[in-house]
């Protein structure tokens, strides 16, 4: 627990996670929403999604000149919210107080730009996470993109053929 204003509610620590919720957050969500959304954050603390989460995007930066890493990225994001929903969802049996805890939370406004790996449970994916709350048997496509999937795969190639020219000449 952390004294502030806003509504947070974070996992973070790469080694050893841990939950942080605020006091704002207390006073904003009932208690059957609360647990939703500790719930949630258990699934991130459990799966040691902050780290995974740092070491992707680290990848996704340093590499950026493979641009499906970034594309990975993203996706890789929506989908551990999805799943974290899940692990919500199924240990209450019930989808309503992870999404009235979720809306009050946008409604309250866009949480701080926090500079360290975390897991959080309002600034992902919203979209995706309420269409998966009102519909929770829809599937999420996972279209490739072509273009940059072929660019990448260009890039990749000529780093490759760049290394193995200088192991050969060498």
């Amino acid at each position: 627990m952390i004294s502030h204003p806003a509504a947070i509610a974070i996992t973070m620590g790469l080694v050893r996670p841990r939950i942080v919720l605020s006091t704002g957050l207390m006073k904003l969500l009932t208690d059957d929403e609360l647990t939703a959304v500790i719930y949630h954050e258990m699934y991130h603390k459990e799966n040691h999604d902050p780290l995974k989460n740092f070491l992707i995007s680290l990848c996704s930066s340093t590499l950026w000149y493979i641009p499906i890493l970034k594309w990975f990225n993203q996706k890789y994001r929506i989908f551990k919210e999805l799943l974290a929903d899940e692990f919500a969802i199924e240990k209450q049996a019930t989808s309503l107080n992870l999404g009235s805890a979720l809306l009050k939370m946008l409604k309250v406004g866009k949480q701080e730009k926090i500079l360290f790996a975390h897991a959080s449970f309002a600034d992902t994916s919203v979209n995706y996470r309420i269409k998966y709350l009102l519909n929770p048997f829809s599937e999420i496509q996972l279209r490739i993109p072509v273009r940059v999937a072929f660019l990448s795969i260009l890039v990749f190639s000529f780093i490759c053929t760049l290394f193995m020219y200088a192991l050969v000449y060498a």
